[in-house]
């Protein structure tokens, strides 16, 4: 029976076991602190609250920085689609841009131009994303946020571990920036987020609304609030829950290995499956974290990924750029080739199986599968 090779496999380290079993027993039930702690010592950032997914953690973020009805925030059209659905949860306006082809982040000419155009009062924030891991050039990113008065959140989800000019991503200059346990269309065991900020007062005000608005809570090691306490705000529940952390805390304290084994499998990746036909391989620069591995097909794509399926690999595609779905489409009238780029690459890319549990055997099966398909495709 032909060996099924799935797109991602969660990871179970030496000491999540020990850490959910110290849970569960109430032996330390400080799960969520250390991984704040944990989290904001690697970092080197001053502020970290764990949430219940990174998707809250987006719109945890964005009532931190009081988004209203109106607003406008700007993003890449091909992203996941928890960015533009946060934004549309205040009733604000999520502006697309195009990407670039070669990574696949938002054009930075394009989003310079945007920020020209709909610069007004109501123009609030730009959230970027890195995609593959491929960094931004957050310099340019964060000059254009202080020459046109806006904030910036950055989604890390692809980015966890990786810096830029010396520091990790989280560190290097967004007002916020915001992490996800369960990497989109990557389906984790558990789902858990991480906001990270420098500035004091998106902090305090993030970390009151995140438990229902309440100022003077105290919680004991069993999760019971005290019952003297004050609502001043509305907030909603954002929190994570102790046995989420202790897995989370686990597979954090790993990143690093983690992070070296996905280096290694796109080594792999890079020398089997060079000079192949119909297949172009991504640009990783030095010291990328490889959180997906995204080749192009240069032409009929969806057969190219069936064909694989039927050598048992799975894969998958990221993204659908956003103005082909229903609802971004009919909401703001967009037409197919509005976004041309995106377009383009959507129709071409696809992500192999890049993750810490995949053998060296099975990298070697996935490249087989690649090479037979590349070599059968017309």
């Amino acid at each position: 029976m032909q060996k099924k090779i799935e797109f991602f496999k969660p990871s179970i380290d030496d000491n999540t076991k020990q850490y959910i079993d110290d849970v569960l027993t109430f032996s330390d039930n400080q799960k969520v602190e250390k991984l704040e702690n944990s989290f904001r010592e690697f970092i080197g950032c001053k502020y970290a609250i764990a949430t219940s997914s990174g998707t809250s953690a987006l719109h945890l973020a964005m009532c931190a920085l009081n988004f209203k009805r109106g607003d406008k925030v700007i993003c890449s059209i091909n992203v996941f689609p928890s960015i533009p659905q946060a934004v549309r949860h205040f009733d604000a306006e999520p502006i697309f841009i195009d990407i670039e082809s070669r990574n696949y982040n938002i054009d930075l000419i394009k989003l310079e131009a945007a920020l020209k155009k709909n610069q007004s009062k109501k123009l609030k924030a730009i959230v970027v994303n890195h995609m593959a891991g491929n960094i931004l050039d957050l310099e340019k990113v964060y000059a254009l946020a202080k020459e046109y008065k806006v904030k910036v959140i950055e989604d890390a989800s692809n980015a966890m571990g990786a810096r830029y000019q010396g520091n990790y991503i989280g560190n290097t200059g967004a007002d916020i920036t915001i992490f996800s346990f369960a990497p989109h269309l990557c389906n984790s065991i558990v789902n858990a987020g991480m906001l990270v900020t420098n500035d004091f007062k998106i902090h305090e005000r993030a970390d009151l609304l995140a438990f229902h608005g309440m100022k003077g809570k105290a919680r004991d090691e069993f999760g019971n609030v005290n019952y003297i306490y004050d609502v001043v705000d509305i907030g909603w529940k954002y929190d994570l829950g102790q046995l989420e952390a202790a897995y989370c805390l686990a597979d954090f304290e790993a990143l690093k290995k983690k992070i070296k084994r996905r280096q290694e499998i796109a080594s792999k990746y890079n020398e089997a499956l060079a000079d192949l036909k119909h297949v172009r391989l991504p640009n990783l620069v030095e010291g990328n974290i490889a959180s997906q591995y995204i080749v192009e097909i240069d032409k009929n794509r969806d057969f190219f990924v069936n064909a694989l399926k039927k050598e048992g690999i799975n894969i998958s595609v990221h993204y659908m750029p956003l103005h082909l779905t229903e609802y971004y489409k009919q909401k703001y009238s967009m037409k197919v080739f509005d976004y041309s780029i995106a377009l383009g690459c959507f129709q071409r890319v696809m992500s192999l199986p890049i993750y810490p549990s995949l053998t060296n055997e099975e990298v070697s099966a996935v490249c087989d599968a690649v090479k037979k398909v590349a070599t059968a495709h017309i």
